[in-house]
């Protein structure tokens, strides 16, 4: 009986010291990336911003301006397919126009017309030339990304001054169609139409 208790007392010993196939010391299989999405800072030049009384274009002199930068975080390239404007919440249809003729190279930046480059930018004048009264101005981009994202960005809202106590438009100078303030030429950047 003593051989029996040392072969089953042996057996026992070596199948505990055996590693189980199913051990946590196993090297996990590493899972594929995932795509990266575009993602968007914007950042305007002012906020709030002071009404001007002349400067946004030449048929509407007076309204509210500046500049605005979209920098793509996200490290994908971003392709825009529209632009919506907003005043006061609510979509204009005198401000629809193309992501192009608002946005276009940030100074310094590689730029690629159409597409805003992964973590790259793009710099643009945005506001509205009026002699109307809003107080907030907000804008939408969306498109899809490099990897078929589909994706839209709001700006954060840009609160838009009230005009100076006793400041007066004359007719001459007031437009009855509000208008996109036209890039200043002043201002470098370029914008591809």
């Amino acid at each position: 009986m003593t051989g029996l208790l040392a072969v089953t007392t042996t057996g026992l010993m070596l199948f505990a010291c055996q590693k189980s196939s199913t051990s946590p010391d196993a090297p996990a299989t590493p899972s594929p990336a995932a795509p990266r999405t575009s993602a968007f800072t914007v950042t305007f030049d002012e906020n709030p911003l002071a009404f001007r009384s002349s400067g946004c274009s030449f048929s509407t002199p007076q309204g509210w301006y500046t500049q605005a930068r979209l920098q793509e975080t996200g490290g994908a390239i971003f392709t825009p397919a529209t632009l919506t404007q907003k005043l006061d919440g609510n979509i204009v249809s005198f401000l629809t126009e193309s992501f192009s003729s608002r946005f276009g190279a940030c100074s310094g930046m590689a730029f690629t017309p159409g597409m805003i480059l992964a973590n790259g930018a793009a710099c643009g004048t945005i506001g509205v030339c009026t002699a109307s009264a809003f107080a907030t101005y907000q804008f939408s981009v969306s498109g899809t990304d490099a990897n078929g994202h589909a994706l839209t960005f709001d700006s954060p809202v840009l609160q838009l001054g009230a005009r100076a106590t006793g400041q007066s438009i004359p007719a001459a100078q007031s437009s009855l169609m509000p208008s996109a303030p036209t890039p200043r030429a002043s201002l470098p950047l370029e914008i591809h139409r």
